[in-house]
Parts: structure tokens; sequence; C-alpha cells
């Protein structure tokens, strides 16, 4: 499968794809004020407005929904310039008007509603509202930029230097107000590291149903909180703008389908200004799940059916979409201009500026409900799955590591807390390089966690009579670090460390003549991480080869869908009956490279035989905790166990 015909239009520039012009009620374009299409210098981009002004070298353009738009002169082609210098001379009054300096930015006009629009299931135009009331936006797909994601040729991804996120300070922790009574919880967290701000949400369910949400905006530069706004709503902050203002909310309600409705607020003294409603999706599985804000113009979300949607802000108009698998959550990258993503079969990375795919793979496995991340450097991409942690190289698509999470219930997205490790379910903190289930951090009363360019956020409450606090951490804290570098030196604390022995189970492979070539493959391998294998082991590594069945395959040049038979790879440490790790490898290509006169099918023809090829190259864990629940401090499953407070990590 190749990428859709339609040309890929940067990010930046996407807002200016051709709209069509509708006058509207309220437009403040006269009669004769001339709509036209305006080109930049490359010939490539196009939108229809109307001429507003020249200052300082820049124009000011005027769409049909009355949103102005800021372009260079000399961006735009030959003729758009000779008509912007007639438009001067045959002016009779100065159209001269002071305007923020950022080009390419959305300027919507006061008292003005979006554009109207039919929504995709037929929905009437939503009627103008006063500028006191939200726009009610109308959603519209049909001239969305569909993306097909299939398997690139290569993987080889440029990754750009480290974002210092927070303009390279340190945040600060900042306190939140008191519960209002015991039955208020805190039901969200929004941080945006260039705002370098956080919007945190307390909910109660009263008065029934409506509910009573609160909202605060947490300064982490100064440690100071604005006041408390509230709102009659059930709402929680999906994300927040690079103004450290404006905040998307979500219906955050109980059941199925009852976290699809999104609302731009503004927080005003007690009060919170609605500025727009919306329901991005529509059908079963229409919950978003995800939603970042790419720059101050363009937001990413996401469904619990797995749609992704690129959206202009403020007008909320649908730019970009592609289709994952249900429950899988993307992720965005430090520098903002990338989105990873894990549709269960393949990972892949879109860039949002050249607006395509630049890199996708096959999965070792299937994997259900996966969640990605990128590391705060940008060079590591984790997913996780049901009960299991896959790391990659970023830059080059390389599988690190498969960890296994036995014994842990993960529940929601992921984060790297710095480029070694992960924590996940707001909780767990996984060591990656050792491959250790590392450190619990318990939250009291309901608290939540969110890390962010490097930095955790634990918004916790002190119940109704003391404030709570966002506690700004770097993990592991020291404790965590020091306690593990001690456990690296004592290795009874491990089933698996340089010294141990080894039992090798090869009888899961089906060839005889392969048996032996596996088993010197796997004492290779246990070399490498300073173990030997014997009868006497203490822990058994069992390989197996599975297959063969029929799996649909897909490549992005390959210029169709293929068929072959995969064959299984499979490893596995086994301690007691019980599974402490696993590594799968298929023998379905990633990439192909095909010489001249050769074509996709002939190459997996031949590749439709088991890879055995797979027990000699898989990576080993140096280290492995027993599988068993309840053998840490505090009967956890990680090292050790730690109390975040409205003072910090204890």
């Amino acid at each position: 499968m190749i990428l859709a015909d339609r040309p890929r239009l940067p990010l930046r520039l996407l807002v200016f794809s051709c709209l069509a012009f509708a006058p509207r009620a309220g437009s403040l374009l006269a009669a004769d004020e001339e709509v036209r299409t305006w080109t930049d210098v490359t010939g490539k981009h196009k939108i229809k407005a109307a001429f507003v002004s020249l200052e300082d070298g820049k124009v000011t353009l005027e769409k049909a929904d009355g949103s102005q738009l800021e372009i260079e002169l000399a961006k735009l082609s030959k003729a758009d310039q000779k008509y912007v210098a007639e438009a001067m001379k045959s002016s009779d009054d100065n159209p001269f008007q002071t305007k923020e300096k950022s080009p390419f930015e959305t300027k919507p006009s006061p008292g003005k509603s979006g554009r109207n629009k039919k929504g995709s299931a037929g929905k009437s135009p939503a009627t103008e509202r006063p500028s006191a009331e939200p726009r009610d936006i109308q959603v519209d797909y049909s001239s969305t930029d569909t993306i097909s994601l299939a398997t690139t040729d290569k993987w080889e991804v440029d990754v750009p230097p480290a974002v210092e996120g927070f303009g390279g300070s340190k945040p600060k922790t900042a306190p939140l107000p008191k519960k209002t009574n015991f039955f208020e919880g805190i039901k969200g967290v929004a941080v945006n590291p260039v705002a370098g701000k956080a919007a945190v949400s307390f909910a109660l369910d009263e008065p029934k149903p409506t509910g009573t949400t609160r909202v605060v905006i947490c300064d982490l530069a100064t440690g100071k909180t604005s006041g408390v706004a509230s709102a009659a709503a059930k709402m929680a902050p999906l994300a927040l703008h690079d103004d450290g203002k404006q905040i998307v909310m979500r219906r955050d309600e109980w059941g199925f389908d009852n976290q699809d409705r999104l609302e731009v607020w503004t927080l005003s003294g007690p009060r919170v200004e609605r500025t727009a409603v919306w329901t991005p999706y529509e059908g079963g599985g229409r919950d978003v799940l995800w939603g970042e804000f790419l720059d101050s113009t363009h937001l990413a979300t996401s469904s619990r059916h797995g749609k992704v949607v690129i959206w202009s802000f403020p007008e909320l108009e649908p730019l970009t979409t592609f289709t994952l698998a249900d429950g899988a959550v993307p992720a965005l990258s430090p520098d903002r201009k990338r989105i990873a993503y894990c549709d269960g079969k393949e990972i892949g990375i879109y860039d949002t500026v050249r607006g395509e795919v630049i890199a996708q793979k096959a999965t070792p496995e299937n994997l259900q409900w996966p969640s990605v991340a990128f590391s705060p450097t940008g060079k590591k991409l984790a997913c996780v799955a049901f009960d299991k942690l896959l790391e990659w190289d970023t830059a080059t698509g390389a599988l690190e590591r498969t960890i296994p999470l036995t014994g842990i219930h993960v529940q929601g997205p992921i984060d790297f807390t710095d480029d070694n490790f992960v924590l996940i379910s707001d909780k767990f903190l996984i060591d990656l390089e050792n491959q250790l289930k590392l450190w619990t951090y318990e939250v009291p009363h309901g608290g939540l966690a969110v890390s962010v360019a490097g930095w955790t956020f634990f918004a916790l409450s002190d119940g109704e009579q003391k404030p709570g606090a966002l506690v700004a951490a770097r993990l592991p804290h020291p404790g965590a670090r020091s306690l593990l570098k001690k456990a690296l030196t004592q290795p009874d604390l491990f089933v698996l460390h340089a010294g141990t022995t080894v039992k090798l189970n090869v009888n899961g492979i089906p060839d005889p003549a392969q048996r032996e070539q596996v088993q010197r493959s796997l004492v290779d391998r246990l070399q490498t991480i300073g173990c030997q294998a014997g009868d006497n082991g203490t822990i058994e590594l069992a390989a197996s080869m599975e297959g063969p069945k029929d799996r649909d395959v897909k490549y992005m040049f390959g210029g169709g869908d293929y068929k072959m038979k995969e064959y299984t790879g499979r490893l596995k440490f086994v301690y007691q009956g019980q599974t402490a790790w696993e590594a799968t490898g298929t023998n379905v290509p990633g990439v192909i490279s095909l010489q001249k006169g050769e074509n996709v099918a002939d190459k997996l023809r031949a590749a439709e035989k088991p890879d055995y090829g797979f027990f000699g190259r898989v990576v080993l864990p140096k280290f492995l905790q027993k599988p068993a629940q309840g053998k840490g401090p505090g009967n956890s499953l990680t090292l050790g166990q730690s109390n975040v407070t409205t003072s910090g990590v204890q």
C-alpha cells in the first residue's frame, strides 16, 4: 500500500488548504472586497481570502469565516505581490491595523464564530451566537486529508537535538486548593512546557446529574496558582494551549462514550469562559483518549476507536486524519513535530511538518491496546501493550528490548521520566537498561502523575483541611537510584544475573536438524550477559518455533497487499513455572530491498520459512527479578516503594 495520492502540505501551511468561500451572516467582508486565490512563492500553497492590509512587510488576509492570517509579502507569488501594490495605490483610506506580529498565525476577528459547516452526519449549520456564548462546532470531515499508514522501505529517522523543556529552568511545585468535601477528587492534569504552566481540575458529582468542575492554572516558573474557577459540568483538562490560558477540556463522565465532548475554556476570575464546544468523533468508540497542541495553531486528538485528527486552532477544522487500532494511544515528540503510533501490528512515525509517514515497520508480535511514548531526548520510543513493554531506537527502528510486566496491571498511557526509565499506570517505574521493575510511587487520595520533558508532576490532594500540591520531581528520585546501585551488586535479589547457570530447553524447535544450531546460538547469547548453560541451571531458557499461519502483509512502495506464511520464533526465561521474560521474532521482513528484475511477491515467497537466525540475534536481559507477586518491600512488585506527599517524594 502506498501513501494517498493527495499532496501533503506542511502542517503550518495546512491551514492554507484551498477553502471554498461561503458568505455567512456577520462577515466583516464588504460586498466589494475581492475574494481571490492567493498563492505562495513556491506555488504549492493556496488560500481563498480578501486583502485587508500591508504593514511592516506583512500582508493580512481575511478568510470567509472572518478569521485573519498574516504572511510575509516576500513569500507571496509575484502576481500576488503586484496585486497588493496596486491595492495600496488605489486605497483611499489608511488600511493599516496594529496586529500581533506572528506570521502564519490565525487571528480570529472579534465577535465572530467559525466558518459554518454541515456536520459529517448531516447536521444543520450552527447558528451565529453572541460573543459570550461558545461556538458550537459542527465537524465536517469531507475535505480532510486522509493519510494511509503503510510500511516504509527503510527506517531512517533524523532525531533533532534535544529540546530544553520549561525554558531550561527547574519547574517549581505549586499549591492546589483544598477539596470542598470528601467526595471531590482530582480528575485531570495537562502540562505545557512551552507555556511553562499546567492546568489541574477537580470534580464533584454535585449537583446531580450536572456535577461541578473546578480548575486552576499553575505557573511552574513561579510556583504560583491562579484563582479557582468553577463551572457546572463534569470535565477534565486534555491539553493546555501555548498561551497558558486556553484549556481544551474533555467531558469526563462514567461509562463508554462519555468522554466524547471537548470544550475550550479560559479562566476569568471565579468563572469559566467557554469559547468553543464540539464532539470530534461519532458512533461507538468516540471517547477522546489523547490530545496535545502541536503549536499555537494546531491541536491533535485521538479516539478510542483509533482515529487520529489534526485540527486547526482556534477554527477547529479537521485538517489531517489517520486511523490506528482500537485503544491505541499515540505520542508527540519533544519538538512537537512528529507523532509516534502503534496500530498493534506496526509501529511508525508521522511527520506533521512534511505531512507524511517517515518510518513504519512491523512489531515483533501483535500488541493489544498499545500506548507509545517518546523519551525526553526523542532518541527512544517505548510501547506498553497489556503485559509487556517494548523499546526501540528512534533513529534506526531497532527493537532494543522486550520487558515482561508480570504482575503489573497496565492501565492507560505511559511516560518516560528520563531516557532510561518509564512510568506505567501513574506509579510503576521501569528501568529499561537493566529491565527491572524498579520502584512504586504511591500517590494518596486518587492523585495523578504525568511526565513531561524529563520532569514528573504529581497532582495530589491533602483532604478538605489542607491544600494539595502539584509536585515537580525528577524520577527516579535519589533514594531509588541509590538502592538500584546497591541492588546491581547483590545478585541474590535476581533470578538472572551475571554468573547464573541457565538450563536450555529446545524441545519447542520442531526441526531436529535445527535444534543443535539453536542451542549453540543460545549458549553464545548467554555468554554475552556473563551466564553459562548447564543441566543444573536455576532458571530455564526455552526456545520454540511456531507456525506457519497466514498473514496479510503491506508495504508502502509495494503497490499491493500480499499473503505469506508466517513463522514465529519465541524465547522465554521461565522461573519455577512462571514466565519471567519473553521475546519473539518473525520471518516476515520489515524492510524489503529489491534488485533489478525482482518483485515483492518473489521476496516474500523466498522468506516463507522459519527464521532460526532470530535465536542468534536476540538480546537477552542482564537481570531478571522473580516473577512472583508481593516479593518487594511493602509487598510491592518493585525493588522499592515511596509515598508522594505535598512535600515531595518520601
